[in-house]
């Protein structure tokens, strides 16, 4: 009897694990779902200039308190759209601590006055302890930014992003 017993157990066991499977993949797979759907952004757009003219090629970032930042590149007439993740245009709602940095070059494949915001992948500035690849970067990467310290690495610009659209120039000094 001790030897039907056991014999039964390991019969069903494949199947209890097979059932767990089943039943555990579709929760797993709802928890990693996209899920942005859900996520209210605000059009922000607006012109960047430095000592009175457009400011070519930066980038600006909008961060929140909360959530993911934006960001968008400035054209050849200094214009900027912010995108959010996943390619979606504008900023999450609410108090944004702002960034304004020098961008690196851009593709040959990317047109300079396209005035779409290009999006800095999360991965940029990941290490490569990771797994994310080091990046290859040009020699010069590494020279002081024109752009003012004030503005970038110790930025004290905020902006309110409200629900509709929202334009916020920026007229930034160089001295």
């Amino acid at each position: 009897m001790y030897q039907e017993t056991k014999l039964t157990l390991q019969a069903t066991q494949p199947r209890r694990v097979l059932t767990l499977f089943l039943l555990t993949v579709p929760l797993v797979c709802l928890g990693c779902s996209r899920g942005g759907d859900d996520i209210k952004l605000a059009p922000v757009s607006g012109v960047v200039t430095m000592d009175g003219k457009p400011l070519t090629n930066a980038i600006v970032i909008f961060s929140p308190q909360k959530g993911n930042p934006s960001s968008g590149r400035t054209d050849s007439s200094g214009n900027y759209t912010l995108t959010y993740r996943d390619q979606l245009k504008g900023a999450v709602p609410g108090s944004h601590g702002i960034t304004i940095i020098t961008a690196p070059p851009e593709s040959p494949r990317q047109s300079e006055d396209s005035g779409v915001a290009e999006v800095i992948p999360v991965d940029t500035f990941a290490n490569s302890d990771q797994g994310v690849p080091k990046l290859k970067l040009p020699k010069d990467t590494f020279k002081k930014d024109p752009i003012p310290e004030r503005y970038n690495s110790k930025s004290e610009l905020k902006k309110e992003v409200v629900e509709g659209k929202n334009k916020f120039d920026f007229e930034l000094q160089s001295k």
